[in-house]
């Protein structure tokens, strides 16, 4: 049982940043920065440095990706103050949300993730297609850059809360690296390449990568396997430049679900919640209902597989000498499929009627398949299987994402006098979300190598292959659905920057947001099929659903929306070094798919006030950064409105509002001695829940919104080599909004070492939770649930200790 902690940590979240500033004694040094004099491209008009931008602004270079040592792209985000990245789901499907602003469904409602200036998604939470499934970091990124609040609301549809952007290299300088690295105590391998260079007034980068192995958790089969290229042509004139880029990504990861734990967030007695994957090998070949009368194949081991066909470009021109037109295109083809293993209940192995509402009647147990199969365990067996006595309700989260294309266009014009610069621009969008649902359930023990059960009523089999139900009879048979849906977005936006001194620039920005949906939101039936055609039901063929075409028609709907945003900042430059910056903004956001989950949809439409939600956002702060030391500290306060279907719903005609108050502030310093450099970001939110329609929640915090979350990076350099910790952490939250169940704080070690072994070829060591600390990131309980004496909830931790070797070689 894995019950490492790291002691004082999540009570002093400051102690390592502080600690490691104080033991540099010494001549200061170039190595970490800031960026405050980079030019930003996210989500902000003209161009302008992070320095003259009243914006708070993160920008992470690969450098500084590598000493994080992240095991997923979304683990990147972890570094960057404001942003809270619950990445447990494995590598892709994770939540994430900004400054207080509530994690209040899956992915980032109020956050949009972009490449190259464009969206990924329009919408960043669609139900089993969160944005970052389809984005990938590999060495073909320069940076990334996250804008948080400001003009986030108006230079961006969708995305109140900020925009996390990839910044792609496109060959202006030449250079290129090839590599490849492995897993020393788990299965993967990796290879990695890019190059770029310069020819003539044209520049070429391409690069990409591919990997395969079971990953980090152990599921007994190859869950992770793909890759991802990508190439940029771009050609320079005198008065400007174009870029075309494509992109193929076509890849897997396996998906964890929540699972069971101890309410204590330490692991069960035969299910380490540190490697186990509650994934059952025998699903690696799943037959469900097509939600009709045949069968459909499926395999759990696809887990989050995407494919993503993408060409884009850039067209940026100076007409004179004071006007320029900017253009930026994007269009991608997107589909896939989700497959997932999700603990419904628990219960105990001596008691299966109660697991699930079929099997009633039942009072025995064999394993479905393996050693032993079809063969009644006794009591005693029963009594201590795995030794913790337990058995689940699995629900196959199983979902074909048939498509969510998408299409962005936006252009501008900037008009620049002497003291002022006004821009123009015209943005349009389209998305489309087409996700069918063939969720069932099963039967399944709890250990490290879970196997599928069968139940018995005396010695006649109930189920066959661990199969209770064609269907989700304990949730209403509420999972075979036919959705599609499909947007348009169309906006106009106005921002303007004026020079009142040569050190106060004021800048004001405006939006307006027009937009449309129509689909279909088709739920499943309870029918009984018989799928095998031997002329007899089954207790899972009684149990199964049905889509019909009647559903379908009779569940169409069409919406539309309309809101205004603005953005209003300050900037004082105190002196070159330092300067001042304030700013209010205030964003909206339409809702997509997570109408039809919510019971937003009547009578062909959407219910008053589901649609649109608002984030309001006021913020002030100061940013410094001289030869060796810099520091980037923002206060804020965010007021959020939020309809959804976790936390409201449409059972009236009148959607029910929930509002959101957070307040806090985030740093984030840097400081260099000679050889060692450091890095460190703190976040601390003081959130609460201001309105509901349960008014018994008023008051308490958001779920999973934790008071501090905080990273601090030492990095020490010598010749060509260098080491390194890192450390994550996150003071304790409350798994639901009613503040019953506490999630504890954690936090843990990553470690690497990188040796020059000739010039240009390194090799390098990482670890990645170094202490192999257990971190619960998010339960589905507010109270646990009671087995035998013992507390047990269903959730996600953090995977534990994975070390890595990699060989690079840079030319």
């Amino acid at each position: 049982m894995h019950t490492t902690n790291i002691q004082g940590f999540q009570r002093h979240p400051l102690c390592w940043l502080i600690a490691g500033l104080a033991l540099a004694t010494t001549s200061l040094a170039q190595a970490e920065t800031l960026a405050l004099e980079e030019v930003v491209v996210t989500a902000v008009p003209g161009a302008k440095s992070k320095m003259d931008s009243s914006a708070s602004i993160t920008t992470v270079s690969s450098d500084r990706i590598d000493t994080a040592v992240p095991r997923s792209t979304t683990e990147i985000f972890r570094s960057i103050p404001g942003i809270r990245s619950e990445s447990s789901a494995g590598e892709s499907n994770t939540n994430i949300s900004v400054r207080g602003i509530p994690v209040a469904s899956g992915g980032g409602k109020f956050l949009q993730l972009h490449e190259d200036g464009l969206p990924v998604l329009q919408f960043g939470d669609v139900i089993v297609g969160n944005a970052d499934n389809f984005l990938s970091y590999d060495w073909s990124i320069d940076r990334i850059e996250a804008l948080k609040g400001s003009t986030a609301a108006t230079m961006a549809s969708n995305s109140p809360a900020g925009v996390i952007n990839f910044v792609s290299k496109t060959g202006e300088e030449e250079g290129g690296s090839v590599g490849v690295s492995t897993g020393l105590d788990y299965d993967s391998t990796r290879l990695d390449f890019e190059y770029g260079a310069p020819v003539g007034d044209w520049a070429f980068h391409v690069g990409g990568y591919y990997r395969q192995g079971e990953g980090v958790r152990e599921t007994g089969f190859n869950g992770n396997e793909g890759g991802q290229i990508k190439l940029s042509v771009r050609r320079g004139f005198n008065n400007g430049h174009a870029r075309v880029y494509v992109k193929m990504l076509d890849d897997q990861t396996s998906t964890y679900l929540p699972m069971p734990i101890l309410a204590s967030g330490d692991s069960i007695n035969g299910f380490d919640a540190l490697t186990g994957s509650n994934i059952p090998t025998e699903l690696l070949r799943a037959r469900t209902g097509d939600g009709g009368t045949s069968i459909r194949n499926s395999s759990i081991g696809d887990g989050s597989r995407v494919k993503s066909s993408v060409i884009g470009g850039e067209f940026e021109i100076d007409i004179t000498e004071t006007l320029t037109l900017r253009e930026k295109i994007r269009l991608a083809q997107n589909s896939g499929s989700f497959f997932g293993a999700f603990t419904a209940a628990l219960g105990s192995a001596d008691n299966p009627a109660a697991i699930s509402s079929p099997l009633v009647n039942a009072d025995g147990l064999a394993y479905a398949s393996g050693a032993n199969a079809g063969q009644l365990l006794s009591a005693s067996e029963l009594s201590n299987l795995n030794g913790n006595g337990l058995i689940q309700n699995i629900r196959s989260f199983d979902n074909d994402i048939k498509s969510l294309d998408n299409f962005t266009n936006d252009i501008s014009l900037t008009k620049r006098f002497e003291n002022f610069e006004i821009t123009g621009g015209y943005y349009t969008a389209s998305q489309d979300v087409d996700v069918n649902w063939y969720w069932q359930t099963y039967l399944a023990d709890v250990s490290d190598d879970v196997r599928l059960l069968d139940a018995y009523e005396g010695n006649t089999a109930l189920t066959s292959g661990g199969l209770v139900a064609y269907g989700a009879p304990d949730w209403g048979f509420c999972c075979y659905r036919d959705t599609e849906l499909s947007t348009q977005v169309d906006a106009v936006y106005l921002a303007g920057s004026f020079d009142i001194k040569d050190n106060l620039i004021l800048s004001a920005s405006v939006r307006h947001d027009d937009g449309e949906g129509i689909g279909h939101y088709a739920f499943g039936s309870n029918a009984a099929i018989d799928f095998d055609g031997d002329g007899i039901i089954s207790l899972a063929e009684s149990q199964a659903q049905v889509i019909s075409q009647a559903a379908i028609a009779g569940s169409q709907y069409r919406y539309d929306w309309a809101y205004n945003s603005y953005a209003l900042g300050l900037n004082y430059l105190l002196t070159e070094a330092t300067a001042l910056f304030a700013n209010v903004s205030e964003g909206g956001r339409a809702n997509a798919d997570r109408l039809g989950d919510g019971g937003f949809i009547q009578n062909g439409g959407v219910i008053d006030g589901a649609v649109e939600n608002k984030v309001r956002q006021y913020e002030m702060g100061i940013k410094h950064e001289d030869d060796g030391f810099g520091i980037f500290a923002t206060a804020f306060y965010v007021e959020t409105e939020d309809v959804n279907s976790e936390g409201t719903n449409g059972s009236t005609n009148t959607a029910r509002l929930r509002e959101y108050e957070s307040t806090g502030l985030e740093l984030e310093a840097i400081a260099n001695f000679d050889n060692l450099s450091l890095f460190g970001t703190v976040t601390w939110t003081n959130a609460e829940i201001s309105a509901s329609n349960d008014t018994s929640l008023i008051g308490n915090k958001p779920r999973r919104q934790a008071d501090f979350v905080y990273s601090a990076n030492a990095t020490y350099n010598w010749q060509e080599h260098a080491v390194g910790l890192n450390l994550i952490g996150t003071s304790d939250s409350y798994a639901q909004d009613a503040n019953d169940y506490k999630l504890e704080g954690y936090a843990y070690l990553n470690a690497f070492m990188r040796y020059q072994l000739a010039e240009g070829f390194t090799a390098t060591l990482s670890i990645n939770n170094l202490t192999n600390a257990i971190g619960v990131t998010e339960a589905e309980e507010n109270t646990p649930t009671t087995i035998a004496g013992v507390d047990y909830v269903r959730g996600r931790s953090i995977a534990g200790r994975s070390t890595n070797l990699a060989l690079k070689y840079q030319f």
